[in-house]
This record gives structure tokens, sequence and C-alpha cells, in this order.
């Protein structure tokens, strides 16, 4: 049976820009703030006492399946759940060792089976299924909890809605947010920016000078975006923050720093699952041109 763990605090909620499996291996000073960034996190984490008995992810890589509509969710079942080499890029030729990689955890069918349930009786459709972990997940958390001081607490993984639809997935979170009570922490992982396209324009523009005044404007674009979303985490009322997180959607960078929504999504869910809590930024500021690194704190 599911443990009992029901806490006197609500445990906190995290949002965290998880880059790619280049946060493995690059050396940039960029990279390596990205990578400090996240270690803090993952500090904090096991720090938390009582322990949490699951952490409960929601990822920019796991969205609902099309097949089951725009209204329903996906829990992950499985056990024994094998890491997705699921990346943008490929690495065959650049650097083949990422499909070595491997993320020894813990996955916890029964506790799959508790959100299932409350998920249900919150009146939320959700299917269960089996899947990988995807590399949303598997990348931050090696570095969040490296092999000398691996993760103990087991992971359960549900998908966000599919489709367009920002106030759904603000409504999943508020539907999960009670199991902040019952020993679930909760981490969405995206990234408050993420704009293949702007960079595709980037290296598209015809010369040097062109691609700097293009890097320039996209750059000038993320950031824009990136302080909205700061500006509205930070606010403390959960109407107040609802309200400005869907505006965002009418700011002339948006679909520039969103062409698709599945990386912002998370977002949505972690500010619907951290009610009043206060939101802050964690760690130091890292945008570039197309995307956010930015991480998020609920508590």
């Amino acid at each position: 049976m599911p443990s009992a763990l029901v806490t006197d605090r609500p445990l906190p909620v995290y949002f965290i820009g998880h880059a790619g499996v280049g946060l493995l291996f690059s050396e940039s000073p960029q990279n390596r703030i990205v990578q400090d960034n996240l270690r803090v996190i993952g500090e904090e984490i096991r720090r938390i006492s009582p322990r949490p008995k699951a952490i409960l992810t929601f990822s920019g890589h796991f969205e609902a399946g099309e097949i089951h509509g725009p209204e329903v969710i996906e829990v992950n079942m499985k056990k024994g759940t094998y890491i997705m080499h699921d990346f943008v890029n490929d690495f065959h030729d650049s650097a083949p060792f990422v499909y070595e990689y491997d993320w020894p955890h813990e996955d916890a069918p029964e506790l799959a089976s508790e959100v299932w349930r409350h998920l249900n009786k919150s009146g939320i459709k959700a299917k269960r299924v089996e899947r990988g972990v995807d590399h949303g997940i598997w990348v931050p958390f090696k570095v969040m909890f490296p092999p000398e001081d691996p993760l103990d607490i087991p992971v359960v993984q549900v998908s966000t809605f599919h489709g367009y639809d920002l106030e759904s997935q603000i409504h999943l979170g508020e539907a999960v947010a009670s199991l902040r009570n019952k020993g679930f922490l909760i981490l969405a992982s995206g990234m408050a920016v993420h704009s293949f396209p702007s960079l595709a324009s980037i290296r598209a523009a015809p010369s040097d000078a062109s691609r700097a005044a293009r890097r320039e404007k996209v750059l000038a674009e993320s950031r824009a975006f990136d302080t909205a979303v700061r500006a509205v985490v930070s606010k403390t009322r959960a109407s107040e923050r609802r309200k400005a997180l869907l505006e965002l959607e009418q700011l002339p960078e948006y679909r520039r720093c969103h062409p698709t929504v599945e990386h912002f999504t998370p977002l949505l869910v972690a500010a619907g699952a951290a009610g009043d809590a206060v939101g802050e930024a964690v760690g130091v500021d890292v945008v570039e041109p197309g995307m956010s690194y930015l991480n998020v704190k609920f508590s």
C-alpha cells in the first residue's frame, strides 16, 4: 500500500529549465552555470525532511497523445523504466557517447496508481500508460542527483494535456496541488523560452553582419519574454498569477519564443499547483537567443 505520509506544510513546487543532452558534456561557461543552478535545486530537495514519498514530474517531452483528444492526461505505470534517448538532434556522428548514457532511478507504480485515482476523482480524465523517461527528466536529474549522490526518491511521471489550451494546464496543476500535502513534491520541466525556429533563422542569415543583427533581435525577444515570465511567477495571489500567465499569450514575443507550447505548459502546471505560494527564481540568470534556462521555486 502507498505511504500515508501527510505533511504539516505543503511540499514545494519547482519549475526547471531542463536544457538538452549537451547539458551533460558541454564545457561552455553558460552550460556550467545551468548545471550549477540545477545542483542547487537537487541539494534543496535532498534536505527536505521528512523525505517526499515521490517526485511527481511533468515534462515538456511528455504531452498526452493526440489519439486521446485534448482532455485526457496520461500517467506512467511502468516499473523498471528505461531512459529514452529522445534527442532533437542526431548525435550518432558528433557525440555518439550520448546514446550510452543511463540514469539509475526508482519507479513507483503503486504511487502512480494513487495519482491516477486522484486525477479521476478531481474530474480529470486520466489514462494509465507505460513509457520510458524522456530527456526532459533524466538529463537534468543526472546533474541534480549525480552518481555519487543519487536520487533516493521514486519518480512518478504525469503528462501535460495535448493541445494549445493554456488554461487547461493551469487547471491540471490545481488538480494535483493537494498532493503536496500527501508527500508528493511536484517538479515541472520545460523552458521559459524555447524556439528552434529562432535559432534556425540566425543560422540562415546570409552574412556575418545579418547573423549578428538577427542574433541580437532574437536575444532581445527572449529576454523580454523571460522578464515577463519572472514578473508573473513572482505574484503571490493564485488568481492574479493565473490571469497574468494567460495574458502572456498576447505578448508580441510569445509566438516567437514558443512556436509550439509543450515547453511552456509545464510552467503553467507548476504555477497552478503552487496556489498562493511565493514564486522566486533560483540561480543565476541564463538567457540565450531562443532559449531561457529559468528555474522557479514556489514555496
